[in-house]
């Protein structure tokens, strides 16, 4: 029996290849993400580890202060809420894939 998709209709293989192509898409666009949150964590450990001049600074503490920073940053966020966007999108792509296969 050919694979079916999530609404239960027969998948075509045309349409079995436009989802591969949207999971390698969204793939590669969490990567980026991914790429650039470490990238502002980085640019802001860095400008803590400069400015911040305590008895008290660990790593743990820096570490904190990283996170309350970033907890605080719009553009951070924005990545963050679009990165859990992409992650739910590429659950439900494999999981039409999946289906569509042991069908």
């Amino acid at each position: 029996m050919p694979p079916t998709g999530s609404t239960g209709e027969l998948m075509t293989d045309d349409g079995r290849a436009a989802l591969e192509r949207e999971l390698a898409w969204a793939d590669r666009e969490s990567d980026d993400l991914r790429l650039q949150m470490d990238t502002l964590r980085q640019v802001t450990a860095s400008e803590v580890e400069r400015g911040w001049t305590s008895p008290w600074k660990s790593p743990d503490t820096v570490d904190a202060k990283v996170r309350a920073r970033l907890a605080g940053h719009q553009g951070y966020q924005a990545l963050r809420r679009r990165q859990r966007e992409l992650d739910e999108r590429r659950r439900m792509l494999r999981r039409v894939l999946e289906e569509g296969s042991s069908s």
